[in-house]
């Protein structure tokens, strides 16, 4: 662990802890209160005060909390919280005695200095719950170490993103939660910054179903006239879950390399800048850790709408949307096709012959689901039938429709429907971790889950190992 990291910690503590006086300020003039500020159960801090009733005349009272910020003053310490970060405020009703305020924050800053933001030295430490999830279990293969030895704990490692050099690592702090920290290079802008590290959360939330933006504090150091300025901030956003449903494997199997379970740093890197780089296959990664959430039509849904968006930007200069690339065939035949229609126009009415009209105006297109095998076929990733008939199932879901199992299936509804639905999630994926340069052996998690529910039902051990699918058999 780095110096500067317990430094950090040890800071983070005292201002979670109840040890701090401050006093508070508002636009009130010539009025301030001695007032308690900390953390409490839900990773909101609180702010709890005591007003006497010569005081309370004076116009405070909760709706200034939701209309106006507000300052703490600390020994060497100021806190600026936004209205708009309260997320709870209540008082007491003694009218003839003391009044008592707790006032609940979700956000706040140490400055009231944006520049402090701007081309700083900047870190970040998102904390993870050890119980929500194992840090030693990641579908990415650390390669360095944040300790003073070389003793064989990798916890870290090196990315460059937008040409800012990157040290992301996670360090534990106490039997219940660590955090995961990002520790940039040189000067960087809190935007880009912030862009960063979504992008990196979202990147590993997608491999391993984690996704982790909960409590984050912000830390910025600048030179401002020769003096140096420390300055800090913190968010509770409660966003962080866990769908135990991995699209990459971490465990262990004595027959397969690791480099074929898990990402390299070079290839996680390479995720991240595909991430950071196009917003929608951003957007899509995050609906691919949200269906895991879910079950049935609805993971099937939100996998479908992230493949088609996938699909889409997939190589979408260099893969035809024409089914005959000849243009001046495709227009002798559109032309033919045309003068055939309009021999039956004493028998349709204008309205008929228009409708089919645009319809041969498209006739040269290629179907959705053709279009989205081309984008596997881009970029060398071969479908199977099965996979194949997953992709032509997408347009059912979208309209709230399901899959038919034919008569010979070994199958049951519930069972294809699961099938499916996994593999429209599995099939999203492999598109990103390709375009990552990763050709090793994703999750099937439907043949998994199918194959190990019939075990159960049928008395037989069941395994810990899952189904897997190799991206390309050639690297």
């Amino acid at each position: 662990m780095f110096d500067i990291d317990r430094h950090i910690y040890d800071f983070i503590e005292k201002l979670q802890g109840s040890g701090n006086s401050y006093k508070l300020f508002t636009t009130i003039p010539d009025f301030f209160i001695n007032s308690d500020f900390r953390v409490v159960d839900n990773d909101n801090y609180n702010l709890s005060f005591t007003l006497q009733p010569n005081e309370l005349k004076k116009g405070l009272d909760l709706n200034y909390f939701f209309q106006r910020p507000f300052i703490l003053v600390s020994e060497g310490m100021r806190i600026l919280i936004q209205n708009v970060d309260v997320v709870e405020a209540s008082q007491g009703i003694d009218d003839d005695g003391p009044c008592k305020f707790n006032i609940k924050v979700k956000a706040f800053k140490g400055d009231t200095d944006e520049a402090l933001w701007e081309q700083s030295k900047q870190v970040a430490y998102l904390r993870y719950n050890k119980n929500q999830f194992s840090s030693s279990k990641s579908g990415i293969i650390f390669d360095l170490t944040t300790s003073s030895k070389n003793n064989g704990f990798y916890n870290a490692l090196q990315l460059n993103i937008d040409n800012v050099e990157l040290l992301f690592y996670y360090e534990s702090v106490t039997p219940e939660y660590g955090y995961y920290i990002f520790r940039p290079k040189g000067l960087i802008d809190f935007k880009k910054f912030k862009h960063i590290i979504d992008s990196v959360i979202t990147a590993f939330g997608f491999l391993n179903g984690y996704y982790m933006p909960d409590t984050v504090y912000y830390f910025a150091q600048k030179k401002v006239k020769d003096k140096s300025i420390l300055t800090f901030s913190y968010e509770n956003s409660k966003r962080s879950f866990n769908t135990n449903a991995p699209i990459i494997d971490s465990g262990y199997y004595k027959d397969i390399p690791v480099e074929d379970l898990q990402l390299s740093s070079l290839e996680f890197n390479n995720l991240v800048d595909v991430l950071y780089k196009n917003e929608e296959y951003l957007r899509s990664a995050l609906l691919l850790i949200n269906a895991g959430t879910l079950k049935g039509c609805a993971k099937a849904s939100l996998a479908a709408v992230a493949l088609e968006t996938i699909t889409k930007n997939i190589g979408a200069e260099s893969l035809s949307k024409q089914i005959i690339g000849d243009k001046r065939l495709s227009k002798e035949l559109r032309c033919q096709l045309k003068n055939t229609l309009y021999k039956f126009s004493d028998k349709l009415d204008q309205e008929q012959l228009s409708i089919l009209s645009n319809k041969l105006d498209q006739i040269n297109s290629k179907p959705n689901a053709s279009k989205l095998e081309d984008a596997f076929q881009h970029l060398d990733i071969l479908l199977d039938e099965e996979e194949k008939y997953c992709i032509s199932c997408r347009n059912l879901f979208l309209h709230g429709n399901l899959p038919k199992r034919k008569q010979d299936s070994w199958l049951t509804d519930i069972e294809l429907l699961d099938i499916v639905a996994d593999r429209l999630v599995m099939l999203g994926s492999i598109l990103l971790l390709k375009m990552a340069k990763y050709n090793g052996m994703v999750i099937d998690r439907g043949m998994t889950e199918v194959t190990k529910w019939r075990m159960i039902k049928s008395g037989q051990k069941v395994g810990g190992g899952n189904c897997l699918r190799i991206i390309t058999t050639t690297k």
